[in-house]
């Protein structure tokens, strides 16, 4: 069934709208501080299932569940008193913000939230316009990134529109997104801290505020991925992509668009940059919108610079390494 989309306007109005769309087993697209998702109440079992039909999203493929505060984490997962302590640390360094757990669930999450497992990825996202529907809903909503499976994650309500138009009914706008790049996903078990998604929430900044040792991320194939985002192929636009290492210049070919980091000297009309300086903050901000842009553009062949292999530079290279997975 197609509907006729609409983008709104984060007004009062409209808050109460998608909040009474969700309640009456709706789904619609919403702005958190990473990306925008597509949400669905975790209480209702035919719009979770829809969540998976609108992406084309395998079941194999958990969702992430997004709730207000820390009691409400407590509510759906079933926790040790150590790690919970150490969730409670973490939570009041980095939350609201963009770190997801992956903890053992509670018996009365859906086993389609989870692909099955017996682990919930769980997270307090801060974007005051996602937080504010939480509120009126007084439900956690489950929200994978509001696209087409594998298809480039979607930074503002106009991306979701040509993405999704005619498969849901609302898309909140609440601007582009702040950081760009969808969480960071970890795992807490054995008293260590495991990164199984880099984000903006960095290693480093795990190992100061817990003293823990952090096992950093390494990126590998999977088909039943313990949790969302960690599929080989994946955040892919339908140009080729081809990497390169920074600081180095893309190979020279006919109808080819040239990404870097920061601006390069002597840039053409072909060439593309993320950030004036080569900030990463910004970059990560700007390159799912600029492989959009570039997308639709009839390049041959897309061709990006690799972000240094540090810091924000890891979560930029993972999504970069699953982009261009997808063209052999």
């Amino acid at each position: 069934m197609a509907f006729p989309s609409r983008i709104l306007n984060a007004t009062k109005d409209s808050l109460e709208l998608v909040s009474r769309e969700l309640l009456a087993g709706g789904v619609v697209a919403l702005p958190t501080e990473t990306v925008y998702g597509l949400a669905a109440i975790i209480t209702d079992e035919m719009a979770i299932k829809e969540i998976f039909n609108i992406k084309n999203r395998p079941f194999s493929d958990p969702l992430i569940v997004h709730v207000l505060g820390f009691n409400d984490l407590l509510k759906l997962t079933k926790l040790e008193d150590d790690s919970a302590n150490l969730v409670s640390q973490l939570v009041d360094a980095f939350c609201p913000g963009p770190l997801t757990f992956v903890l053992p669930k509670a018996g009365s999450v859906s086993p389609n939230i989870t692909a099955s497992k017996s682990t919930l990825a769980i997270r307090i996202p801060a974007h005051k316009d996602f937080r504010e529907v939480l509120l009126q809903t007084r439900v956690p909503l489950a929200a994978p990134s509001a696209n087409q499976f594998g298809y480039l994650s979607p930074t503002t309500a106009e991306h979701v529109l040509n993405s999704l138009r005619g498969k849901i009914k609302y898309i909140l706008d609440g601007g582009p997104c702040e950081i760009g790049l969808e969480s960071t996903i970890i795992d807490i078990a054995k008293g260590q801290i495991k990164i199984l998604r880099p984000g903006a929430i960095t290693p480093e900044m795990l190992q100061e505020a817990t003293g823990l040792e952090v096992i950093k991320y390494r990126q590998m194939a999977t088909t039943d991925p313990s949790a969302p985002g960690l599929f080989k192929r994946h955040y892919s636009p339908n140009t080729k992509l081809r990497l390169f290492e920074a600081g180095q210049n893309a190979p020279k070919e006919a109808r080819i668009a040239v990404i870097h980091m920061g601006k390069p000297d002597n840039a053409d009309e072909h060439t593309f940059w993320l950030s004036e300086n080569g900030d990463l903050t910004e970059a990560s901000k700007n390159i799912f919108s600029v492989l959009r842009r570039l997308d639709q553009c009839g390049y041959d062949k897309i061709y990006c610079e690799k972000a240094p292999p540090i810091g924000l530079g890891l979560a930029l290279n993972d999504r970069l390494n699953r982009a261009a997975a997808k063209f052999p």
